[in-house]
Formats: C-alpha cells, sequence, structure tokens
C-alpha cells in the first residue's frame, strides 16, 4: 500500500508541476502566448504615440514648417507600424483610433496610411472620426487611388482653410497637422 501511495504524490507531483516546467521551456524559448499574438488597433495605439513623440524629440522639430512636421511625425508612424506586422486592416483601425483619441492628426493618419496600408486610405479618410476633425480644423483631404498592376497608388492632397477673404481666390493654407490636436509632439 505504501508504494500505491507514494506513485500516487508522485503523479499528482508531476500534474502540479507540468505547467510550470512548459511555461518555463517556452520562456527559455524565447516563445510565449503573448508574443505571438498578432497586434490589435489597441495595442497600436502606444505604438503609434511612441513614434509620435520620437520624430517630436527632434531638437529642431518646432522650428519646423507645418509640412516638414507632417513628413517627420508620418516617416515616424509609418515605419512603427510597418514595423509591427499588423495587418492592414489592423493599421487603419488604429490610425482611425489615434485620430478620435487625439493621438495623432487626420492628415499623418491619411499619409500613414497611403504610405503603410494604401489598399486601406480611402477607409482612413472616410471614417467619422477622421472627417470630423478635418472639418473641425477647416482642412479638407483628398484620397486618390489607383490599381496599376496589381498594387495600389494613393495620392493624398491636404490643405488648410482659405486665409479669409470674400472672394475665395485665396489659396488654401499649407495643411497644418497640429490643428486640433492635443497630441505631445504638437506641444500642446
Amino acid at each position: 500500500m505504501s508504494s500505491r501511495f507514494v506513485g500516487a504524490v508522485v503523479a499528482g507531483l508531476a500534474l502540479a508541476v507540468a505547467p510550470f516546467v512548459s511555461t518555463a521551456a517556452a520562456v527559455q524559448g524565447g516563445a510565449t502566448p503573448a508574443s505571438t499574438a498578432p497586434p490589435s488597433a489597441a495595442s497600436l495605439q502606444a505604438v503609434i504615440a511612441a513614434a509620435a513623440r520620437s520624430a517630436a524629440a527632434d531638437p529642431s522639430f518646432a522650428a519646423k514648417t507645418p509640412d516638414a512636421k507632417l513628413e517627420a511625425v508620418q516617416a515616424s508612424v509609418a515605419a512603427a507600424l510597418a514595423a509591427s506586422g499588423a495587418s492592414p486592416e489592423v493599421i487603419a483601425a488604429a490610425l482611425i483610433q489615434a485620430v478620435a483619441s487625439n493621438v495623432i492628426s487626420a492628415g499623418v493618419a491619411l499619409k500613414v496610411a497611403a504610405a503603410v496600408a494604401p489598399g486601406m486610405a480611402a477607409t482612413v479618410a472616410n471614417a467619422p472620426a477622421v472627417v470630423a476633425q478635418l472639418k473641425a480644423t477647416g482642412q479638407t483631404a483628398t484620397v486618390t487611388s489607383s490599381t496599376a498592376g496589381g498594387s495600389v497608388s494613393v495620392l493624398v492632397s491636404l490643405s488648410g482653410s482659405t486665409g479669409g477673404g470674400g472672394d475665395g481666390a485665396a489659396p488654401p493654407a499649407a495643411y497644418d497637422p497640429c490643428a486640433g490636436v492635443t497630441a505631445d509632439y504638437c506641444g500642446t
């Protein structure tokens, strides 16, 4: 009877320790369930915010023109999202969410979508949060896409509101990537 008892104790210990051993082996091997999960729109919010802050960390950022600021933030966010391995649909959802929470401007989101997920640029452009932010800041965006040779080509045109006057002949102002945005990179 004592050998059965010892056998039962050993079997019980083996069952109790098995999950810890497999977890330790997975950690040592570098693969954990969390690291293999694909990125989500929510998880990419931190990536987008960090990339925008990184672009703004350049000492010359504050002195840049609005166009140069747009290009700097767009390049940083696009590179970070491309490195994330997220699908175009997830990137589009993340960009829309970032605009809705004032992490990035609508123009930055459109430029990034055109660069990283061109097939989803129209989705981003037509999202209610993007349209609302553009309208609230008096800015407009036009997204034109074509499929030539099987790949999507996107042209994004951004402009600010005209400078006043009654005849409407004034040229549109340059797009301001910080208009209406309370993001860290805008200094507000």
